[in-house]
């Protein structure tokens, strides 16, 4: 790869994990009122999807660890930031913003799944407190004659 196939990667990979943010962030939503109409089947779809979104953001970020390399930048923060402020000016804002946002849209999507496993915790203290356990469990379904 040259140079500015590597440098246009780098750029299309952090615009990609933009967008995929922002779908994270619908997805946990939905995820979330799965969860609150104990719609199992919701909830595996929405907790699939997820996991191919933070597969894909996974990916991107060793490949952009790669990639800085490559171009000589170390790979952190301080390297990406370096590489956009090379870019022309107008393309350099932008991405800029966008490279400052990404830990913003992180954080609000791990308080978002924190607040999820929070419910799915809940829902299961209940149903281990609501339902008897062992032999006692035993009358719920096989009522005596």
């Amino acid at each position: 790869m040259t140079r500015g196939e590597i440098v246009r990667q780098l750029l299309a990979d952090l615009l990609d994990d933009h967008q995929q943010f922002h779908e994270i962030e619908a997805h946990l939503s939905a995820q979330r009122q799965a969860v609150l109409r104990f719609s199992q089947p919701d909830l595996e779809h929405h907790t699939d999807v997820l996991m191919q979104h933070y597969r894909q953001i996974h990916q991107h970020a060793q490949q952009r660890i790669v990639s800085l390399q490559q171009l000589g930048l170390s790979a952190d923060q301080q390297g990406m930031t370096q590489l956009l402020q090379g870019l022309a000016p107008a393309a350099q804002q932008h991405l800029l913003k966008i490279w400052y946002e990404l830990p913003q849209q992180l954080q609000r999507c791990q308080q978002a799944n924190t607040y999820n496993q929070q419910l799915l915790d809940m829902q299961h203290s209940l149903l281990v407190e609501c339902m008897p356990q062992g032999d006692t469990a035993d009358w719920l379904y096989h009522p005596h004659e």
